[in-house]
């Protein structure tokens, strides 16, 4: 019998957006740089965050696998 895991990896950009690759958007959760603390994710995969000047955004990126 399979049994679910949860697969995650950590992806960033520059700049306010970054977006979760296809198929892994199942938990993302974000960070932003600039001592940021106000996002939100849009389309349920890609984190924004809300401060101006960002100079990078991070997000945890995560889907339920099997093992």
């Amino acid at each position: 019998m399979a049994k679910a895991r949860l697969l995650c990896q950590d992806v960033s950009a520059r700049g306010a957006l970054v977006s979760c690759p296809a198929g892994e958007n199942t938990f993302p959760s974000c960070a932003c740089g600039m001592a940021c603390g106000s996002w939100d994710i849009r389309s349920d995969s890609t984190c924004h965050c809300q401060c101006g000047g960002i100079d990078w955004t991070a997000a945890r990126c995560c889907k339920i696998g099997l093992e």
